[in-house]
């Protein structure tokens, strides 16, 4: 079961309401969803809670699961929305502290100081700028999945990305210059 695609797996849950299917999905899917939402949340605790609270979501939302997009985007929106109301709730924003147990954004230097550089130049961006190079760079959504995500038009999410990038790079080659 761990080979099949992801709607078909969801599909599974939904109709027959499969458990094995779940447990696909979650193994698939919880590790980069933790580290979407650290990014998001910046504690550990409450990444790890809203992982759980987004496969209750999923579950408790099968019967209305329709496979007309991406199921990857699926999953994200749920936990995007989960999170911004968690941020609207909290109505605050932690500093960026370690990084989780999730892959390092493509392009991102090796040593510890780098790696401390590139967060704090992340950290630096605009809110908006930077979930969209997380959800890319970290996540490895497409432009479609992140513009599916975040309810924006494919062409809002490539000019975010590419603002940020930019802004990245500028904040780099200043600390490295």
């Amino acid at each position: 079961m761990p080979d099949q695609k992801d709607e078909v797996l969801m599909l599974a849950y939904k109709d027959r309401r499969d458990p094995e299917a779940m447990v696909a999905l979650f193994r698939r899917y919880r590790r980069d969803l933790y580290g979407f939402l650290w990014h998001r949340t910046r504690s550990p605790s409450r990444a790890e809670d809203l992982v759980q609270e987004v496969f209750a979501a999923l579950i408790e939302g099968a019967d209305r699961y329709r496979p007309t997009g991406s199921f990857k985007s699926y999953l994200y929106r749920i936990a995007a929305n989960l999170s911004s109301k968690e941020w609207r709730k909290e109505r605050r924003l932690v500093p960026l502290e370690a990084e989780p147990a999730a892959r390092e954004p493509s392009g991102a230097a090796e040593g510890g100081g780098d790696r401390a550089k590139v967060r704090a130049a992340l950290e630096a961006l605009e809110p908006e700028q930077r979930e969209a190079i997380l959800l890319r760079e970290y996540q490895g959504l497409s432009y479609e999945e992140i513009a599916s995500t975040l309810d924006l038009p494919v062409g809002t999410v490539k000019s975010r990305i590419a603002r940020g990038k930019l802004s990245l790079r500028a904040a780099l080659c200043a600390v490295a210059g």
